[in-house]
């Protein structure tokens, strides 16, 4: 018979927060690369290739709110790469910082519609130090869908709360790919599966 404590174990995710160091201007320096991600409702495996996103302050406002605002703009390659542009209307994002105090817990939507339709887009980590950041770690929220190795994630499907992505400076090149490794042994710490990752 199972105890209590293993019940627990299979049947809760761990509970994560945005890194609380967070550096919002170094953030937005450069534009990031997407090296690893989930699929999400809104990016199927299809969409997947040379993913980037830049990120700026901007003047655009959001319905019923007055905080930092900053621009967001993806990017990405449809079946191949330099494939049809996935974004080709060049639709950017509005991601907005409710809270001052805990500047990494972003919600990110089309600017048009208020925070409290607008989605997680937390930072969960950034490295190697607030004023350099080299690579990021995001989720679309708090892992809350548990998966067959039994560590968990956000889910697959839907628009909010889904999504989890390993972000580098670098397009590609041994760089970029022994920042992946460390991403990946960061987020098997957190006990975030890796296994949905592409």
């Amino acid at each position: 018979m199972l105890n209590l404590l293993t019940i627990l174990s299979i049947s809760f995710c761990p509970i994560i927060h945005p890194t609380i160091d967070f550096n919002t201007t170094e953030y937005l320096r450069s534009t990031w690369y997407i090296q690893q991600q989930q699929i999400t409702g809104y990016q199927p495996k299809n969409a997947l290739y040379c993913v980037a996103q830049t990120l700026d302050f901007t003047n655009k406002t959001v319905p019923f709110f007055d905080g930092n605002v900053i621009s967001v703009f993806n990017y990405g390659n449809l079946n191949q790469v330099n494939g049809e542009q996935e974004n080709s209307k060049n639709f950017t994002l509005c991601a907005r910082q409710p809270n001052t105090s805990d500047p990494a817990r972003i919600l990110n939507a089309p600017c048009f519609l208020p925070n409290i339709l607008a989605g997680p887009y937390w930072v969960l980590a950034a490295g190697p130090q607030s004023d350099n950041y080299t690579w990021a770690i995001v989720s679309g929220g708090a892992p809350n869908v548990k998966y067959p190795d039994g560590n968990c994630s956000t889910k697959l499907t839907g628009t909010n709360g889904s999504g989890l992505w390993l972000f580098s400076r670098h397009r590609y090149g041994l760089e970029a790919n022994n920042l992946v490794g460390y991403m990946r042994e960061f987020l098997l710490n957190m006990g975030i599966t890796l296994s949905q990752l592409m």
